[in-house]
């Protein structure tokens, strides 16, 4: 592995196989250039830590219960999962940020989120982070 730029990449796969797996394959190619990797997940099928152990992976509450993670509906748990992250992925956020201004730590450089993520956009506007919104084919 190349030697940290000091920089920072926030990952937000949505909890699907289909952009989860993609989402860390560009993970390990940042890492591979030098960026600190961290991945915000819901507790909804998330990634495995283990098979990645140079990423953070942080945790964020999805709000659904077993019945519902449990639809067949795409579009339907896509709702659900927009409407009840909002909150928690703000909060995570902030928190990375401050503490990456109290403790001098890696600066976040972007945030990478899928697409279908529809208030990561606004969200990273806010707080003045470039961000990029991804599609998987």
């Amino acid at each position: 592995m190349e030697k940290s730029n000091g920089q920072r990449v926030i990952l937000f796969p949505l909890p699907l196989q289909g952009c989860i797996n993609p989402m860390l394959q560009l993970a390990m190619i940042l890492h591979s250039r030098g960026f600190s990797i961290t991945v915000i997940h819901t507790r909804f099928n998330p990634p495995k830590p283990s098979s990645h152990p140079l990423f953070t992976f942080l945790q964020i509450p999805d709000g659904l219960s077993e019945a519902e993670t449990r639809t067949h509906d795409v579009t339907l748990l896509l709702t659900r999962l927009n409407r009840s992250c909002k909150s928690p992925f703000r909060d995570c956020l902030t928190k990375l940020l401050q503490s990456e201004t109290a403790e001098g730590k890696q600066r976040i450089s972007c945030l990478i989120h899928d697409a279908q993520w529809i208030f990561t956009q606004s969200l990273a506007h806010s707080f003045e982070s470039p961000e990029i919104g991804r599609h998987t084919l």
